[in-house]
């Protein structure tokens, strides 16, 4: 198992924010992600994906940082009408991989920066559809190392939110295929297309950074109306092409993106009278 030291956690988000970690370890297998567990039971520690929506303060991180990016990046199991995915495989590769075999349904998934695991841990989605609508079965392991099956109506979830234990970790999923969604041979492309008109799909962001409060009015739709769009703090600034990503112009900092936030959300509550919740969480120490 790869574990890094002393390392920049700017490295280990989409943004590219963050101090420096004690320790990043990399499990690659269940049996490694419970030595690790096991091994960290009275330690502080948090588990990370891909590394999107999530960024980490410029004073570091105090305790032990687990990221699933290489874990199980590979499982993708079909049998019968059910597919099984790990939670370190990628969105868009397991996008792909169903594509590819002509299972339809699934194209919504391609373009989200992250993993199947960070994906449900906030019940990612797009194009009108989130990963927990496909979802029937799910395991879950627990900080003591425990591993248990679940099925989908034992969790609940809402508009970006799963009421996960704090203390359990998504490590696998099962989906149902549904026969009666038409495949389409271009529908990957449509989206990747869509994508690449509408978001800053090759600049540095962790995603969207609010979630839509409501649905007559997205995050979006509100702070281009307020006239944010290009407001910068420090490195930090508010895209022109999708004013609810936030872009890291290479020379950004944490205590940037939190202003900025701050700055967005008290316009907003001005003007609107609403209030925006984040998306992206932020862990760490300031200083």
């Amino acid at each position: 198992m790869e574990i890094l030291r002393r390392d920049k956690l700017s490295n280990h988000t989409t943004i590219r924010l963050g101090g420096i970690a004690k320790e990043i370890y990399f499990p690659r297998n269940t049996d490694e992600l419970q030595k690790v567990l096991l091994s960290l039971a009275n330690n502080k520690f948090i588990i990370i994906g891909n590394g999107s929506n999530v960024a980490f303060r410029d004073g570091g991180y105090d305790g032990i940082v687990i990221s699933l990016k290489k874990f199980n990046r590979d499982l993708i199991f079909f049998e019968n009408k059910k597919i099984i995915v790990g939670a370190g495989v990628s969105c868009s590769k397991f996008a792909k991989s169903l594509h590819k075999n002509e299972i339809a349904g699934f194209e919504f998934l391609h373009g989200i920066p992250g993993t199947i695991g960070g994906a449900m841990a906030m019940n990612a989605g797009a194009f009108k559809v989130s990963i927990w609508d496909k979802i029937i079965k799910y395991k879950l392991i627990s900080s003591d190392g425990k591993i248990k099956s679940f099925s989908r109506k034992q969790m609940s979830t809402l508009y970006r939110k799963v009421n996960i234990n704090r203390k359990s970790y998504f490590i696998e999923a099962e989906f149902f295929i549904d026969s009666k969604v038409k495949f389409k041979k271009n529908l990957i492309l449509e989206y990747a297309i869509k994508r690449k008109s509408t978001q800053p799909v090759n600049q540095w962001s962790s995603g969207c950074i609010f979630k839509n409060p409501n649905s007559k009015y997205s995050a979006s739709y509100l702070i281009e109306k307020s006239g944010l769009k290009s407001t910068r703090v420090g490195g930090i600034y508010v895209s022109k092409k999708h004013s609810n990503y936030f872009i890291n112009d290479g020379n950004g900092t944490c205590h940037d993106l939190e202003k900025l936030i701050s700055f967005v959300r008290n316009r907003i509550k001005k003007e609107h009278n609403i209030n925006l919740d984040c998306e992206i969480h932020i862990f760490g120490s300031r200083s």
